[in-house]
C-alpha cells in the first residue's frame, strides 16, 4: 500500500473530508488530494504532522511493517 493509499484509508477512516481535514491542517485542500492520488509525497515536515492527526506512527503511516 502506497502512503497515499495509506492517507486516503486513515482519513476516511477518522470520518472527515479532504477539505476538512486541510482546515484542520491548515494547508490546501489540493495537498490532501495529490497525497492521496500519488502525485506528490509529504514531506517529512508533513508527514510527522499527519501521523499526530491520525494518531500513528510513521512507520505504520508509511505502511512499514515489522518483519
Amino acid at each position: 500500500m502506497s502512503i497515499g493509499e495509506k492517507i486516503k484509508e486513515l482519513r476516511q477512516k477518522k470520518g472527515v473530508s479532504q477539505y476538512e481535514m486541510a482546515e484542520d491542517l491548515f494547508m490546501a485542500q489540493s495537498s490532501i488530494g495529490a497525497w492521496e492520488t500519488n502525485r506528490n509525497e509529504p514531506t517529512i515536515f508533513n508527514a510527522i504532522l499527519l501521523a499526530d492527526y491520525f494518531d500513528v506512527t510513521l512507520d505504520e503511516l508509511c505502511g512499514r511493517c515489522k518483519k
